[in-house]
């Protein structure tokens, strides 16, 4: 059968293995583009001194006296230190040395902190790996392929030379053979069924896509179906939510393949249902197929998400969504790599079986029957069965299925909200914001405009533009988001463009630490027009500009 009534495949550590190696990494990655302005990015998540950070100390949504400790913003020494460790934490977590629930539990901690620094660079995505994150505290990441489990192996390794010295090497092991032989399954496999822990993730990935696709369609119709179909721009006869999401200015490229899709509306349709349907079947059959089919509905969410990356400036989702793929990877996929490795490369690689697990994960079978390995566990049950149970309570809560006795405070106290929202409804408006800044010109008889997003770009070189022009002739800016220095600063950006409180003390930090004479926050309002349209815009209000003087 294709299908099983209860979740099927076996955990295989390797997956969890590869997970980590890539979310690791991904988090070093994070942390680089997060501060590759150097001060101007950093400024986005320091409160001291008030006049030279870009948000006020009280700017802030998190006003829990938890949160106002964990999430601290200070001085930019104070966000230097918690980068870098948050930073050397990722490297070890990525490399698998010291990765034990203590380093663990830091990383999420020290992730959760620097997400919720700022808001205002922050979206779902982070609110996703950070799930993915909290359930990677109780799984084995480092079984396999880390630096921990080497380690382990050359402790055996010298152990059993040892006692090849004193007696007979049958002797030496003391009859571990037949415990390692016992162990052989598990090595590779965590349970002959799913552990908790492991559903748990598997669960979250599934909870997160089927909260997306009941925020796009079931919520916000009440669950009428006639109403849903009608409206719904996700839905037949609609379809027309790719077509909006791609002319919309919020993270759209400026390549050939958008441009296609955008004008051709029976493309977009076709694009927009796959899409749903990918969403909404796509991580189900990941949980409930047989393992030898597994890797279809794998295969088309992380398609899914490479599509999109090709296609929307959305680099932080597209990959924590291609990384969480990798959990569902079935173990016969990773037994045939490694044995073609084993045939190209038979001194490096050995052919996956219990000869080659036996000598390879001797170190597992002792480290699974320490007596500090059981008690830990012992000690995480209740923790991982109370999280298992908050994590379908929360969900059905916000769909509003029960009544939440705690009003969703435990699951935002953590930030493990379960309300998700990647990318509702996609708007039939959009804004887009220019900054500039005044410098004196070369004669010295005059100022001259300059686009503060390139100089940031490129490092402090200087592109000239005429900002009376674009306002005189009523110009509109098409292809936006390759303007932005980086996809966080347009979020930023689109997040913040009515308020002029905030606009304006952003402005005055800028003034703090730029050249500049004069700062300008100017922004475009404008409808997107509807499929088969020959323009892609109309103005639906004049420019509006915030100007201050440094």
């Amino acid at each position: 059968m294709f299908f099983s009534p209860l979740p099927p495949q076996q955990q295989d550590v390797r997956s969890l293995a590869a997970f980590r190696i890539l979310a690791g990494t991904y988090i070093l990655y994070d942390i680089i583009t997060r501060l590759q302005h150097g001060r101007l990015s950093l400024l986005y998540y320091t409160s001291t001194p008030a006049n030279a950070s870009f948000f006020h100390p009280n700017d802030t949504p998190h006003k829990s006296p938890i949160h106002q400790i964990w999430f601290y913003r200070g001085s930019e020494m104070f966000q230097i230190l918690l980068f870098t460790l948050t930073f050397l934490l990722a490297l070890s977590f990525s490399l698998g040395y010291k990765c034990n629930v203590t380093t663990k539990t830091c990383l999420w901690l020290n992730i959760v902190a620097m997400q919720c620094r700022c808001m205002a660079v922050h979206d779902g995505s982070d609110s996703y790996f950070r799930h993915l994150l909290l359930w990677s505290i109780f799984l084995p990441l480092e079984r396999v392929w880390s630096v921990d489990a080497w380690m382990m192996r050359n402790r055996r390794g010298k152990y059993e030379t040892r006692g090849e010295g004193n007696g007979t090497k049958e002797e030496a092991r003391g009859g571990e053979e037949e415990e390692v032989i016992n162990n052989v399954a598990s090595c590779y496999i965590l349970e002959k069924e799913l552990t908790i822990e492991a559903l748990a993730i598997r669960l979250q990935i599934v909870l997160m896509y089927l909260g997306t696709v009941m925020n796009r369609t079931v919520d916000p119709y009440g669950y009428n179906p006639i109403r849903m179909f009608q409206q719904c721009k996700w839905l037949p006869p609609q379809l027309t939510a790719v077509h909006y999401a791609l002319s919309g200015s919020l993270a759209t490229r400026d390549i050939w393949l958008g441009n296609m899709v955008r004008t051709n509306p029976s493309i977009s349709k076709i694009m927009t249902l796959a899409a749903m349907m990918i969403e909404g079947l796509a991580p189900i059959l990941c949980l409930f197929v047989k393992e030898n089919h597994v890797y279809i509905p794998q295969f088309a969410l992380f398609q899914l998400h490479l599509g999109l990356f090709v296609l929307m400036n959305l680099p932080n989702w597209q990959m924590v969504g291609m990384i969480a793929t990798t959990i569902f990877t079935p173990c016969w996929v990773w037994d045939k790599v490694q044995l073609k490795l084993a045939l190209l490369y038979p001194n490096t690689f050995r052919q996956p079986g219990p000869v080659s697990l036996k000598k390879k994960d001797l170190a597992m079978g002792e480290e699974s029957k320490s007596i500090k390995s059981t008690k830990k566990k012992r000690l995480l049950k209740p923790i991982t069965y109370f999280l298992f149970g908050y994590m379908l309570y929360d969900f059905a809560g916000n769909r509003n299925w029960i009544r939440k006795i705690d009003s969703g405070d435990i699951g935002e106290g953590i930030r493990f909200s379960q309300f998700w929202v990647m990318y509702e409804g996609p708007p039939t408006t959009t804004s887009q914001v220019m900054l500039t800044g005044s410098l004196p010109n070369i004669e010295g008889d005059g100022v001259e405009e300059v686009n503060i997003w390139h100089w940031m770009k490129h490092n402090g070189d200087i592109q000239r533009i005429n900002m009376t022009y674009f306002k005189t002739n009523d110009e509109i800016w098409t292809n936006f988001t390759h303007v932005y220095p980086d996809a966080r600063i347009e979020r930023a950006m689109n997040g913040w463009r009515m308020d002029i409180y905030r606009t304006k003390h952003f402005l005055r930090g800028m003034c703090q630490v730029t050249p500049f004479t004069e700062i300008s926050f100017t922004m475009q309002h404008l409808r997107i027009l509807p499929p088969g349209s020959a323009q892609r815009y109309t103005r639906t209000a004049s420019d509006v500009e915030t100007r201050v003087t440094c």
